[in-house]
């Protein structure tokens, strides 16, 4: 059974262990390094070995480094705490010294909560597991009593119900994580609490201002960037929907629909989306998901993701390998399952096809594939952007995108029924046609009376020229 969606895992310390990372990276098609856990070496180290094994496994996968960007957490426990309902405790400033006669302690390094904070304010912890009451303030201590208690961890988020203090952006932190990111090439970075395309815009200056090139996928979870989707979409390489902080802030219970909503957008922009947040949230316990889970990652797929992704069941979990396997299952299913759409064009892109060539070129790329039982849409793209568009608009079809750049091959691991091809650089259509034709016949990906469509732009190797469709039989 052959999955098209791609598999996104989160890199933490549950997956260094022994042949661990070995095993995920064989389902897994994309790593996420999460900034706000870990320090820059032991990501560097993680890094490293991630390029080596996936060169050791022959893969391209891309590596994205998720920004914190502005969310408040608390500071680092020397062990995790179990709040329980009812219990008091304090949040106190770096620093500080500690009262004794409370039932727990956590650092809380963020002065504006101290200043902010009210009596009866009721502050969400750990994206809405945990729920407390501010009973009492002062200048670096705040006195709670825990509502709906829990496990919490170290870095946990805050989201304080009714307290709206504008931060930027980008913050101090973000700044420093962006620039090793760039000086470590990662493939992407994704940007936390987008709220407005202008975002996304400064941390492309930044960037480029580095000397990087990397693109951006916009995190959806603020609300504000509901109503400013379309911009956010027009300025980002790609989109997650982050269902965690989206269900602090607007309601569990708007999740889905809105989940349906912003991965229609993007589809729509024809740009990728992932879908993250508790996919398989019981596997960091337990060895096996629960139906729910299980039916959530096939709805997601089913709603047209590219993409879904492993948080703390990869990075913290006690099965961590299992977690990537159980949910290459599931996504291999629902895969199976997935009407095809390819002979007729989406309603919300007929005004796009008749408006551009390129995505004319490859809708009938894709529907030529379909009607001749092609093997394969070769996707022949020098930035990435032909790749891109095929993946929206391909049915039953698999995907090669060729490329002559490594980099781009390794973002095209995000992108749903695409195999990144790297091929050498030609000077004319014809040995770009023999080249694939070698690697396709050596890789075992094609045989004899097979026919294969390729769709490419003249002048060759110029981003954004698609203009051509060729078929080829072996």
């Amino acid at each position: 059974m052959v999955r098209k969606t791609k598999l996104v895992m989160t890199l933490g310390p549950a997956l260094m262990q022994g042949d661990r990372l070995r095993e995920a990276l064989k389902e897994a098609d994309a790593v996420r390094l999460n900034a706000s856990h870990g320090d820059p070496e032991s990501r560097a180290q993680a890094l490293i070995l991630v390029r080596s094994l996936a060169v050791e496994l022959g893969r391209s996968i891309p590596v994205f480094l998720d920004l914190q960007g502005p969310k408040w957490r608390i500071g680092i426990l020397e062990e995790p705490l179990d709040l329980a309902d009812g219990s008091e405790g304090i949040f106190y400033a770096p620093g500080t010294p500690v009262p004794a006669g409370y039932a727990w302690a956590a650092p809380l390094p963020h002065p504006e909560l101290f200043e902010g904070a009210e009596a009866g304010q009721h502050w969400l912890l750990d994206d809405g597991a945990i729920t407390l009451k501010i009973l009492t303030k002062g200048l670096d201590l705040l006195k709670v009593q825990v509502v709906i208690g829990g496990p919490l961890k170290s870095r946990k988020g805050i989201h304080p119900i009714g307290l709206d203090i504008v931060m930027d952006p980008l913050t101090e932190k973000d700044h420093a994580d962006i620039r090793w990111g760039v000086e470590h090439q990662v493939d992407l970075f994704a940007q936390s609490f987008v709220r407005r395309a202008s975002d996304v815009q400064q941390l492309q200056a930044i960037i480029h201002h580095l000397g990087g090139t990397q693109p951006i996928i916009a995190k959806i979870e603020h609300p504000a960037a509901l109503g400013n989707l379309g911009e956010i979409l027009d300025v980002s390489w790609g989109v997650m929907v982050a269902r965690g902080d989206l269900g602090v802030e607007l309601g569990v219970e708007r999740v889905p629909g809105l989940q349906k909503q912003i991965i229609k957008a993007a589809r729509r922009a024809l740009k990728p989306v992932i879908t993250a947040t508790q996919m398989l949230e019981s596997m960091i316990e337990h060895a096996q998901p629960t139906r729910a889970e299980a039916s959530d990652v096939a709805n997601a797929i089913w709603d047209g993701t590219d993409a879904v992704m492993l948080s703390a069941e990869s990075a913290t979990g006690a099965h961590p390998v299992e977690a990537v396997q159980w949910l290459a299952r599931i996504a291999a299913e629902a895969d199976a399952n997935v009407k095809q759409r390819t002979t007729t064009l989406p309603e919300d892109l007929a005004e796009k096809v008749l408006a551009r060539t390129d995505i004319s070129v490859a809708f009938a790329a894709c529907r030529t594939a379909e009607e001749i039982n092609a093997r394969w849409i070769v996707a022949f793209t020098e930035g990435g952007g032909t790749a891109r568009m095929v993946s929206r608009l391909a049915g039953r079809t698999p995907v090669l995108g060729a490329t002559v750049d490594e980099i781009t091959g390794r973002r095209m691991g995000l992108l749903r029924g695409v195999t990144p091809l790297i091929i050498p650089r030609v000077n004319n259509t014809d040995e770009m046609v023999e080249a694939v034709r070698g690697l396709l016949i050596a890789n075992h990906q094609a045989g004899a009376f097979d026919r294969v469509v390729m769709t490419m732009g003249l002048p060759l190797w110029k981003s954004g020229t698609t203009n051509t469709m060729k078929v080829m039989t072996f």
